[in-house]
Parts: C-alpha cells; structure tokens; sequence
C-alpha cells in the first residue's frame, strides 16, 4: 500500500514538473521568524524536546557538510561570529526538503519549519555549497548596519541568518532537479532574523 502511495506522489509530482518552471536564473527567498511570542514559544519546543542526543555532528565521510560547513563559517568569521556546527538532525530534514522540489525546483519554503531556512535555485548542475552561500551573502549589501535593518524594499535575510550571532548549528542539503537546475536548502537552529532583535549580538 505504501508502494502504490509513493507511485502516486511521484506520478502527481511529475504532472506538475510538466506544468511548473523557474521563472529566473536566481529565485531567492528570504525566512523571517515573528516577533516575541514565536521566539518564547520556539525556546519552549526547544526544551521539550531536550537535547538533541548525539544528532549534532559532521559524519566522517561528510564531505558535502564540509563544504557547507566550512562556506557558512568563512563568511561567519568575517563579521566575528561563532562558527556554526553540523547537525546530522538538521541536514536529514533540509535533504528530505531538497528531495521534495527536484521533481519540481519550486522555490519555496518547507511549510511550518520550526528552524531558520535558507533556500536557493540555480540552472545547469554545477551549483555548490559555497555558490549558494556566496549568493546569498551578495544581501549585505542591502542591509543598513546604523539601523539594523533592511535597506527599504530591499531582502537581505538570508544574509542575516548566515550571520546570526545566536544560531549554533546548520544542516543543509542539495538535489539535481528533474527539470534541470539545483536546489540548496539550508536549516538553522536557532533560527535568526527576530524582529527587533539584531544579527551579530
């Protein structure tokens, strides 16, 4: 029954790959958390879900992580914020993300996450970590550091969630699109970009 349930997703998923494409070579789409209630409401989760039991780590033959791992944390140590760690739990649930658009490469957000997430597409198949983190970097330059903010009609919240002073760990993951095309998605826990709450404090 379980067999003939995926053959049906993936037969539906393909009706819409037929139907949907990128509308551009870089689609990009900036994750912003609530304001207080949601950051109190989140670090309730956060405890009732306890540790995170052994799930935060880079495994040995990881040399994708790696190459995220280390592309967040350069970019990291030059605004003088703690390097980030690998989470296995966060990775498996950006791959699962990842997986889901290669049939369709629709840039979207995972619906109701509970992590900070950063999503990214590009044409042809030689994307990589460090291209999708460098892209999204290029949103410095619309943030105003005197009023900690965004320049007005402007994203850059995928470049404050990189940066963000108060997140530990990322797992990320990366699928070749069936209709050409790589999605990059990665998560972040805890998320960044609060409202009234700055990056690098």
């Amino acid at each position: 029954m379980a067999g003939l349930l995926l053959l049906a997703l993936d037969v539906a998923a393909l009706a819409v790959v037929l139907l949907t494409a990128p509308a551009s070579p870089f689609s990009l789409h900036g994750h912003f958390s609530a304001g207080g209630s949601v950051r109190t409401q989140h670090h309730q989760q956060q405890a009732d879900a306890a540790d995170h039991g052994g799930e935060h780590h880079v495994p040995a033959d990881g040399a994708l992580a790696h190459e995220f791992l280390e592309a967040h944390n350069r970019l990291r140590a030059k605004y003088g914020v703690p390097p980030l760690r690998w989470s296995s739990k966060l990775a498996r649930y950006a791959r699962r993300w990842s997986s889901m658009r290669r049939f369709d490469c629709v840039m979207m957000h995972s619906p109701a996450s509970p992590y900070g997430e950063n999503v990214f597409w590009g044409s042809g198949s030689d994307w990589r970590a460090a291209d999708a983190v460098a892209k999204w970097a290029t949103e410095a330059s619309y943030f105003d550091w005197r009023a900690q903010a965004c320049h007005p009609g402007q994203v850059c919240g995928h470049f404050t969630q990189l940066v963000w002073n108060d997140t530990e760990y990322v797992g990320c993951g990366r699928s070749e699109c069936l209709t050409g095309g790589v999605f990059i998605t990665c998560s972040y826990d805890p998320p960044g970009n609060w409202k009234g709450e700055v990056p690098l404090t």
